[in-house]
This record gives structure tokens, sequence and C-alpha cells, in this order.
């Protein structure tokens, strides 16, 4: 049980003037995942801020909702190894005698 209350996707969807089916087809693909309860969809809100990220994607850079697990899964892969670039320098720098 969620700690913190969950979100009407209708609200969200009000809000973003998105169609619910948007919504829909993103938990569909896996992107997003709903609950129902007493046959009213909510959001869970730990899933807000990646929902917003989906939303402009499709909206600001024409993403269709079928390449959007694409895009994202791209994205998360790009953050990971520019993370493992950073720790890599950091490592580097570690080993580099220290300039006098």
């Amino acid at each position: 049980m969620p700690t913190e209350p969950l979100i009407p996707a209708s609200d969200f969807c009000a809000y973003h003037r998105l169609d619910i089916d948007f919504v829909y087809s993103l938990e569909q693909r896996g992107l997003i995942e709903l609950s129902i309860v007493e046959q009213t969809v909510y959001l869970y809100p730990d899933q807000l801020g990646p929902l917003e990220k989906l939303v402009r994607l499709h909206r600001e850079l024409a993403v269709h909702v079928d390449d959007l697990d694409i895009v994202t899964h791209l994205l998360d892969r790009m953050e990971n190894l520019q993370g493992q670039v950073t720790r890599l320098r950091n490592q580097l720098t570690f080993y580099e005698p220290a300039a006098d």
C-alpha cells in the first residue's frame, strides 16, 4: 500500500490537456504502472516525474507514442554511460601523480 495518496489519472490528463488513451498506451508499453480502485484509474506519485518527461518528449520533440519506450531506454543508457565516465575520471584523477 503506498504511503502517499494516489493521483487520479483523469486529473493528470486534465491538467496536461491529454487524452486518457495516452496514459493507457504508456501502461500497455510498460512505461508506467496504473492502479484501479473502484473503477477509477490512479497514478502512483513516484511516477509523476517520469510521466511528465514522457509527455514532454511526446509533445515538444514529437516522439510518437510507439517510440517513447525506445527513446527512454536510450536516454537511460546515456545517463548510465555518463555516470561511468564520471567514475572513471574520478579513478584516473586518484591515480594521477599530483603536479608540484
